[in-house]
């Protein structure tokens, strides 16, 4: 009697050790399959410097520089100073804030402030790039006194840097 208590014990832990080997070798397969582990054996996650690299946040941060923020700047000063707002749109921002730049430009211009405008915009100054954004910052005056503002670009997955916000 003492032999098959012995066996049975034996086979008990055999099949707990392949279920719970199944259980485990089920779960980690999942995490390959997600992308999240090494597709090899012991099957271990990713680090997060590996899943940055695979997966980037901002696809933007890898697209190599076609046209810098400074590019894009004078494109769209240039526009302005000849009166082309369709080009000044087209050349600087995104296509969805296209429609609506253009309306506050002619805004801008009814009201008859374009030309102080363009003189603000003028010169900027580096505030801070990163690999997918970058700010510049602006002087100008109001109520007559001098006041700075910021020129936001947002780098596109073609590598152009549109205009963000003026």
């Amino acid at each position: 009697m003492k032999k098959w208590g012995g066996v049975a014990a034996i086979v008990i832990a055999v099949f707990l050790f392949l279920g719970l080997g199944w259980y485990w070798f089920g779960a980690r397969q999942a995490r390959v399959l997600a992308g999240f582990a090494h597709p090899t054996f012991p099957y271990s996650d990713y680090t997060m410097e590996e899943l940055g690299t695979m997966f980037p946040q901002y696809v933007e941060n890898n697209a190599p520089t076609v046209q810098s923020p400074e590019q894009t700047h004078q494109k769209f000063l240039t526009a302005l100073k000849k009166g082309d707002f369709d080009e000044a749109v087209r050349c600087c921002f995104a296509e969805g804030d296209r429609e609506r730049m253009k309306k506050e430009i002619l805004d801008i211009k009814d009201r008859g402030y374009l030309p102080t405008m363009i003189s603000d915009l003028a010169i900027i100054k580096k505030d801070f790039v990163t690999s997918w954004k970058a700010s510049y910052i602006y002087s100008g005056m109001y109520n007559g006194k001098k006041v700075a503002n910021f020129l936001q670009f947002i780098k596109s997955q073609n590598g152009i840097w549109y205009i963000e916000s003026l």
